[in-house]
């Protein structure tokens, strides 16, 4: 009888003309097809011992094979028997206690998601929930980014699925969550904040809300280190009962909370740490904002390459920020120099004139 071709690789991410495979998924091939190599045909215990056979020689043998074994979990669909199988496997041939594959499940989730077929991102939040039930090392580092990509304002069912799952993996391994402080307080700051965009999603926001107070009144001294943002955005959901309640116990009996909690003061004058608002960034936004703040160059003649990257409107609100002088009228009008994009045969004056209109319109 013939023997079965190796299982193919399985597809992760969608692809486009714009943005095609890269080396990321040329090396999920290789490893994948490495490992499929050394079990196809085999018993579990053959299997086994040439995975174990693979990893035991130079760093990079067990570093591919352990990033060939994440790729067949993320290629299963739903809990399958060979998502559960590479999963087994990987417990069992790792010998750094799941950290090359933490990693790069990491990298993945930071570089990778938004391109992520529904099926994969079903599947990462399967090997998520599977890592911290065996309490692998750095999964808060994980599933902090994971809620980075739960994008506020949005209530497309990707989105509200994102939300959803992660919040059930915050209720059924709380006791896990407890052990992190700055992940509690993260998870309360994440979820004060969308709970206001799930106002018509009564079920999902029910569950939020519950699961929030609780956090809140349970760990409240882990809580209060998100300083004075935390009072704006439980100002957004102060006519929630269970949060109104919340409100009058921090204004009239802020020692129920926690001990040394002495009020509405405390919490004014404990600054925001900054990752706490990048916890509110998506990090596809983060590199853009990074892009724009240090990549490009905004000098004061408002002739340069940054007003290429932005609609004409807003470049013209921008030339009318800027102080009108001589220095600027003589740029707009003489712009060869600098090579922008910025070009006019009208004097100064009209140009500037212009832009303020323009500007005044688009306003």
């Amino acid at each position: 009888m013939e023997s079965k071709k190796p299982q193919p690789p399985p597809r992760l991410f969608a692809s486009s003309p714009l943005e095609p495979r890269d080396e990321v998924e040329e090396r999920h091939d290789r490893c994948f097809s490495l490992v499929s190599s050394l079990t196809h045909d085999k018993t579990d215990k053959e299997a086994n011992d040439a995975l174990a056979a693979a990893v035991s020689g130079d760093g990079k043998g067990h570093e591919d094979v352990c990033v060939g074994l994440v790729v067949g979990v993320l290629g299963g669909s739903g809990d399958t028997e060979s998502a559960v199988r590479h999963y087994r496997d990987l417990t069992l041939v790792a010998r750094d206690g799941l950290q090359a594959a933490c990693a790069h499940v990491a990298a993945l989730v930071i570089d990778k998601y938004p391109r992520m077929l529904m099926q994969t991102r079903q599947q990462l939040l399967w090997l998520t929930r599977e890592m911290i039930k065996s309490s692998v090392a750095n999964m808060e580092n994980i599933c902090w980014n994971l809620m980075r990509q739960i994008a506020g304002g949005d209530v497309s069912r990707p989105n509200l699925w994102l939300a959803n799952g992660l919040l059930d993996i915050f209720v059924d391994h709380r006791s896990w969550l407890e052990r992190f402080p700055f992940l509690l307080a993260s998870v309360v700051y994440t979820y004060l904040r969308i709970i206001e965009d799930h106002v018509h999603i009564d079920k999902l926001r029910e569950k939020e809300v519950r699961f929030v107070v609780s956090l809140m009144r349970d760990r409240f001294v882990d809580v209060t280190v998100i300083g004075r943002d935390l009072l704006r955005v439980l100002q957004y959901v102060a006519k929630i009962p269970e949060f109104e309640q919340l409100w009058y116990d921090i204004i009239h009996h802020p020692k129920s909370l926690a001990p040394n909690f002495t009020g509405i003061t405390q919490l004014m004058h404990t600054r925001t740490s900054r990752r706490f608002l990048q916890s509110r960034v998506t990090p596809e936004m983060e590199k853009k904002l990074l892009f724009l703040t240090s990549q490009v160059n905004v000098p004061c003649c408002a002739c340069t390459t940054y007003l290429q990257c932005v609609p004409s409107p807003i470049s013209a609100m921008y030339i009318q920020s800027l102080p009108y002088n001589s220095r600027f009228a003589s740029a707009l009008t003489n712009d060869t120099r600098t090579g922008s994009s910025v070009r006019t045969s009208q004097p100064a004056s009209r140009s500037h004139s212009a832009a303020t209109s323009s500007a005044s319109s688009w306003a």
